[in-house]
């Protein structure tokens, strides 16, 4: 006599499960990928300003207008550069960048992301 197999796999139940868990974490990553996409622009462009022989002997309103540009070039109209803050210590100056950037989700859900980034140049000797 032979023992009847086991029905073996999923049930509707727990694909329709595994599929939205899926289905979820994929809509939050299409979300979340344009304001990263952006903030690796804005860091390029402050690292790109930093790369300049001359970054430190600029103005902030200099600074702004090259980072400004750099961002236009990029497609990143809509960035303000409110944001943008120089500090000096001694010869060095600190070109930071701290902003925030909201995503929102669903109905009145939103994600709020930090973005943090900072170089150092070296002023006029």
């Amino acid at each position: 006599m032979q023992i009847p197999k086991r029905q073996m796999g999923m049930t509707m139940w727990s694909m329709s499960y595994v599929l939205g868990t899926v289905a979820f974490f994929i809509f939050i990553l299409f979300k979340l990928i344009p304001p990263y996409l952006g903030d690796v622009k804005i860091k390029s462009a402050l690292e790109s300003l930093g790369r300049q022989p001359d970054a430190g002997s600029m103005s902030i309103g200099e600074i702004k207008e090259a980072i400004r540009k750099r961002l236009e070039i990029d497609s990143m109209d809509e960035f303000s550069l409110d944001a943008l803050t120089v500090t000096a210590r001694g010869r060095v100056k600190v070109i930071r960048i701290n902003y925030e950037s909201i995503t929102p989700m669903l109905f009145n859900a939103s994600i709020l992301l930090n973005f943090d980034h900072s170089v150092e140049v070296r002023g006029a000797e």
